[in-house]
């Protein structure tokens, strides 16, 4: 049974990051009114544009009020975002019922994550052969690793890079690699130190080289970096259905589930 801390951490990490994530950005926004949180990053990245509620929903008409809200402050930042929603912040923690709703305002199912975290990572294999990390720490590596995350959810690669290759997402707190075979970059993984704990985020590995451990190796190479640079042992991440078994692995455990959704046309 999931921990209500490890639940409220997971919906606060969620919120805190993405915060992180478009905070330096020029043209970003990011606003806490009447329950709802709206964090746009003033790009067309729409993976790092959403709404989500501010705390739990004490009833579906709660929810609706605060959907409809989210709809009227995120529309007004003239870029493509997404409506976020926790199972744990449903209400009743009844996430069938939060969906029927929203689908009769017109809200259509998109993505989801599972919220995890881990005390600690356990020990991985070696890393595989034929494969070079480089630290993210210029321009090259920067926009490798917008272009690797843009490629696999198909977004455009000038998104990505307005959003994810801008130096202010690459301060003191930040600690990415990418890693190259070939001499072509083909994996990614960042950690932020976000309120004292590590988070993870933009792992992903081109599609052509997956199921060799790249990720993982990734992955392990950022969170060592930071740990070495801060100490701080506890991580929380935000998983794909497809990178979920990778982190299980590696000693993290599901706490919650997050539902993104495309908001009504206009």
């Amino acid at each position: 049974m999931p921990d209500p801390i490890e639940i409220e951490e997971s919906n606060a990490q969620f919120l805190a990051a993405w915060t992180y994530f478009s905070q330096g950005l020029p043209g970003h926004r990011i606003e806490h009114t009447d329950g709802v949180t709206v964090v746009l990053s003033g790009t067309d990245m729409v993976l790092l544009n959403v709404a989500a509620l501010s705390s739990p929903a004490t009833d579906l008409q709660d929810l609706e009020r605060r959907a409809r809200r989210a709809v009227e402050l995120a529309r007004t930042g003239g870029v493509p975002w997404l409506f976020v929603l926790s199972d744990a912040r449903a209400p009743g923690g009844d996430a069938g019922a939060a969906a029927e709703l929203l689908g009769r305002l017109g809200f259509a199912p998109s993505v989801s994550l599972t919220g995890m975290v881990a005390d600690a990572i356990a020990p991985g294999r070696s890393a595989p052969s034929g494969l070079e990390l480089r630290r993210v720490a210029d321009a090259e590596t920067r926009a490798a690793i917008a272009d690797l995350n843009t490629a696999a959810y198909g977004l455009p690669i000038a998104a990505g890079r307005a959003a994810m290759a801008h130096e202010a997402l690459w301060g003191d707190r930040a600690f990415g690699r990418v890693g190259y075979a070939g001499g072509q970059p083909v994996c990614s993984a960042a950690t932020y130190i976000v309120e004292g704990i590590r988070y993870v985020g933009f792992v992903v590995t081109a599609a052509e080289h997956r199921r060799k451990g790249y990720s993982e190796a990734a992955m392990r190479g950022c969170l060592d970096d930071a740990l070495r640079a801060t100490g701080i042992q506890r991580t929380v991440l935000h998983a794909t259905d497809i990178g979920r078994p990778v982190y299980e692995r590696m000693g993290y455990r599901a706490v919650t589930r997050f539902s993104f959704y495309t908001p009504p046309q206009a």
